[in-house]
C-alpha cells in the first residue's frame, strides 16, 4: 500500500495498491476512513500478479488542524468457495492503513501495542499507549475491525502520563465471523491537545475460539460409528436371509 494526497481543497488521496500474489484479485472494493467520513471505489478489472492499481479517494474538505492524520482502509474481493444463500461467492477482508501530512509534519504523540487476543462471542482487546516525547497527553483510540467483529462503541478517551504505558480495554463482539478464523484489527490514537494533529495507528490480531459445544468435535466419530452399525446391520441381514434358505431348502435325495 502507498498513497499521496492529490488536493487539499478539496481533499483528494490517491491509494495505490500492489498485488505481491500469484493470482489475479478482484473485483477490490476499497474504503477509506477519514475523520470519520467514508468513501469508496472501486478497481472492476481487479489486479494481476505484481501488478497495481489506484483509485482516488475524495473527501469533503480537510480536517480543522494540520498534522498528522490515519486513513483507515478496508480492502474486499471475491474468493473460490461456496456461494452464500443469495448466490454471493465468500470475500476476503484486508485492513490497512496510510499516514498523511496534511499542512504539517510532527511525530506521532504516543506509541501503541495492541495485545493478541481470543474471542467467543464477546471480549476485549487490550491496548497498550505510551507517551513518545515525554508529554502528558488526551488521547482519542478508534478501533476499527474487519466484516463478522464489531467493536463496542469503538472510540475511548484515555489520559496518557508524561512517563509509563497505560492500558484501554476495547470491548469487542463477533458478529458473525466463522469459528476458528483470525482477523487484523487496527487501532487509531488521535491526541485531542496541541494545535497539530499527531495521530499514530497499531495493529492486532483476534482469534474466534472454535466451537465449545461437544457436539461438533464428535461429528467424524459419530459418523464412523453410524457407518460402521450399518456395515454390521447389513452383515446380520445377509447371514440371517442365507440361514433362513438353508432352513426352508428340501432335503436331498
Amino acid at each position: 500500500m502507498s498513497g499521496e494526497v492529490v488536493s487539499v481543497a478539496p481533499l483528494e488521496i490517491r491509494v495505490v495498491i500492489r498485488n505481491p500474489g500469484p493470482v489475479e484479485v478482484g473485483p477490490l472494493d476499497v474504503v477509506g476512513e477519514l475523520q470519520g467520513e467514508r468513501r469508496e471505489a472501486r478497481v472492476s478489472s481487479g489486479i494481476g500478479p505484481g501488478e497495481t492499481a489506484a483509485v482516488v479517494l475524495p473527501f469533503a474538505a480537510p480536517p480543522p488542524r494540520p498534522g498528522l492524520y490515519a486513513l483507515v482502509l478496508l480492502l474486499e474481493h471475491p474468493v473460490a468457495g461456496v456461494p452464500d444463500a443469495a448466490g454471493s461467492p465468500p470475500r476476503a477482508s484486508q485492513r490497512a492503513w496510510l499516514l498523511l501530512a496534511l499542512g504539517a509534519r510532527p511525530d506521532a504523540a504516543v506509541t501503541l501495542r495492541g495485545e493478541p487476543c481470543v474471542i467467543d462471542a464477546q471480549g476485549a482487546l487490550r491496548v497498550r499507549v505510551e507517551s513518545k516525547d515525554g508529554e502528558p497527553h488526551r488521547v482519542s483510540l478508534q478501533a476499527h475491525a474487519d466484516p463478522g467483529l464489531r467493536f463496542e462503541g469503538r472510540t475511548v478517551e484515555l489520559a496518557v502520563p508524561a512517563s509509563g504505558p497505560v492500558t484501554a480495554s476495547l470491548p469487542l463482539a463477533r458478529a458473525g465471523a466463522a469459528r476458528g478464523s483470525r482477523h487484523e484489527v487496527l487501532v487509531v490514537a488521535e491526541p485531542l491537545d496541541g494545535p497539530l494533529a499527531r495521530a499514530s495507528v497499531a495493529s492486532a490480531t483476534v482469534d474466534v475460539a472454535p466451537d465449545p459445544s461437544l457436539l461438533p468435535r464428535l461429528h467424524r466419530p459419530l459418523l464412523a460409528t453410524g457407518v460402521l452399525l450399518l456395515a454390521l446391520a447389513a452383515l446380520a441381514e445377509v447371514r440371517a436371509r442365507r440361514t433362513a434358505l438353508r432352513a426352508s431348502a428340501p432335503p436331498a435325495d
